[in-house]
């Protein structure tokens, strides 16, 4: 695989742990950062596919379950989120009186 050379600055303390990892695993640094951004960008990917996965499970589970909602959710999304916020307040306030 062909490597793309950037140049990238660490905070001094940083620099200095990475670099006694380095040596305590004997690697190069340049392979102790390579691997931590690796683990990064597939824990961040991970993630993002765990919310894809709960909105592709909770799809599916609407169609079975035949729920509705209005057709215009897309475009009118802010008014229902505000009307539905709007109305938990009232519940709650209901419930403390």
């Amino acid at each position: 695989m062909p490597y793309v050379q950037r140049k990238f600055y660490f905070p001094e303390d940083l620099y200095i742990a990475l670099s006694l990892q380095a040596k305590q695993e004997g690697l190069r640094i340049t392979d102790l950062v390579r691997t931590y951004v690796e683990r990064g960008v597939r824990s961040d990917t991970r993630k993002r596919n765990r919310g894809y996965d709960a909105l592709q499970e909770l799809a599916k589970l609407g169609k079975k379950l035949k729920w509705k909602g209005p057709k215009d959710l897309a475009r009118q999304h802010t008014k229902y989120a505000a009307q539905a916020a709007e109305e938990d307040l009232e519940r709650i306030y209901d419930q403390y009186r």
